[in-house]
């Protein structure tokens, strides 16, 4: 008798929780593949603006010492004398978006030791204002997910302390952006590198007002420290764009023509100044010479 109510409690409670599972598990699998699609697509995208596509790039996490791999990695190269070359480099995590997240923003402290640039000295720039993260104000420094209606705290919790939510996206591009750029590595050269989230999906983000944002600009500082090593730990201020895809051309774009352009600008002028320098030295030494 016992036994008979306890074999009738577990089949209705298989009746009752397997339907549930089963919607749950076709809704990961529907997400996980809408989300290799728009991988895929963006990945078109970033190539046919003339970047070179690396997929699914592995770096370290520095703090679980876990292999990791990042969506895509692209890179446009620019002419340059130096072995380091020049080049300008994206790090990319694509979201698709099925929650809605909160987002609080601060004034944009217009950070000049900020980690996007290697090979020149910032301050050497002229003109900053060419660079986007020094002309959008606020920036977001905190992001939560947007508690539903009818959630509880535990499970509100449990979905804020997910890895595929915006966050983590955003954790795992400053991670591997800075494994990335170690020596010897795909990204160590001189140039711009930035890190860029690009989404879609019926998730929406909001700021602390209530206002929809489709684009904006993260900031944090990051405390590194190179995987399976003695080095010590690095700080360092890092921008992230993050962009709806319906404006990834634009922000390519923007990148490539103004940007970019702006530092070749600048390494060509300064070559131009030491060729010059050089030629006077040497049209000095001639003139003493055949005094």
């Amino acid at each position: 008798m016992y036994c008979a109510y306890k074999i009738r409690i577990f089949i209705t409670r298989r009746m009752v929780i397997e339907p549930y599972l089963y919607i749950i598990n076709l809704n990961i699998k529907k997400i996980m593949t809408l989300g290799y699609e728009f991988q895929y697509e963006i990945e078109d995208r970033i190539r046919k603006n003339g970047f070179e596509v690396f997929s699914e790039q592995n770096y370290i996490d520095d703090v679980e010492l876990k292999p990791r791999d990042i969506d895509i990695v692209a890179i446009q190269k620019k002419e340059s004398s130096n072995p380091r070359g020049n080049q300008l480099s994206l790090v990319i995590e694509c979201k698709y978006l099925d929650q809605d997240f909160t987002c609080y923003s601060r004034p944009n402290p217009k950070d000049e030791r900020v980690y996007f640039i290697d090979g020149y000295n910032i301050q050497n720039l002229h003109d900053k204002s060419r660079f986007h993260f020094f002309n959008i104000d606020p920036v977001i420094k905190n992001i939560n997910l947007t508690k539903n209606k009818d959630e509880d705290e535990n499970e509100s919790s449990k979905r804020k302390n997910s890895k595929n939510n915006l966050l983590g996206a955003i954790m795992q591009l400053i991670k591997a952006l800075l494994y990335l750029r170690g020596n010897s590595r795909i990204l160590h050269t001189k140039g711009l590198f930035y890190s860029l989230v690009v989404y879609k999906g019926p998730g929406k983000i909001i700021d602390q007002d209530g206002n929809e944002l489709k684009n904006f600009l993260y900031y944090r500082n990051y405390e590194w420290k190179e995987p399976y090593t003695d080095e010590n730990v690095i700080s360092r201020n890092i921008y992230v764009d993050v962009i709806h895809e319906s404006h990834l051309e634009e922000y390519l774009d923007r990148i490539f023509k103004i940007e970019m352009d702006y530092l070749m600008d600048y390494v060509f002028f300064e070559k131009r100044m030491h060729e010059n320098k050089a030629q006077e030295r040497i049209e000095n030494q001639w003139r003493n010479s055949a005094m």
